[in-house]
């Protein structure tokens, strides 16, 4: 017949372990849970899920665990019914290097001797590394255009052509004109949108007279 201490302790495994399985469909793949029966010392590695960040298996020791694990500091015997004792917001760092955020609840019998901790470990390097990222890409400010507006620098490049050909406050003759439409057509004024009619109004004449100017420079 099995003893009350073992009694409590079987009843408080299957709870855990059941906690577990649940855990295991949902938990990121950076957090470690561990489940240590704490009257084996020798192989208190109970069970365990993600044990790839702290490299251990079940069957595996106490002490097997990343460095500096606060999370036994509870281990000596307690009062007669203490509660769980829950020991968080503490680092630990494995054998890899890896730093981790953890947090462990130790379980103890109605006599106070401790039975099992559950803890939990987490990877923090993928959290460090997005903001590092976020970090890079709020710092990066969109750099201010150093060009003009292309309506703008349309007009001011048919105005440039304009001046070359034409004499301020006089009538463009004909003549100019086709050489001013045909330097603009050699810049690739009319490519652009818009740009026959910015050279219409700019010359103070119309879009068909533009037309009409490419024509016979096309015939040229």
């Amino acid at each position: 017949m099995a003893s009350e201490h073992q009694k409590e302790l079987d009843l408080l495994s299957s709870i855990l372990e059941a906690a577990m399985d649940s855990l295991a469909a949902t938990l990121a793949g950076n957090h470690e849970i561990v489940l240590h029966n704490l009257t084996t010392p020798a192989h208190s590695v109970q069970k365990i899920i993600n044990g790839h960040i702290s490299g251990r298996k079940p069957g595996d020791n106490l002490l097997s665990g990343p460095d500096t694990d606060a999370g036994f500091a509870g281990l000596v015997p307690q009062k007669p019914n203490t509660p769980p004792v829950t020991i968080k917001d503490y680092k630990t760092t494995t054998e890899s290097g890896k730093l981790l955020s953890s947090a462990s609840t130790l379980f103890y019998s109605s006599k106070g001797e401790p039975l099992m901790a559950f803890c939990v470990n987490v990877d923090t390097s993928p959290y460090e590394q997005l903001r590092k990222a976020i970090d890079v890409i709020s710092s990066k400010t969109e750099p201010q255009s150093q060009e003009p507006e292309l309506s703008q620098l349309i007009e001011q490049t048919i105005q440039d052509i304009i001046d070359r050909h034409s004499v301020s406050g006089k009538k463009i003759p004909k003549s100019q004109r086709v050489k001013i439409v045909s330097e603009m057509h050699g810049k690739g004024i009319f490519k652009m949108k818009g740009g026959i009619q910015q050279a219409a109004q700019t010359l103070g004449v119309t879009r068909h007279t533009i037309y009409n100017d490419l024509e016979r420079l096309n015939e040229k």
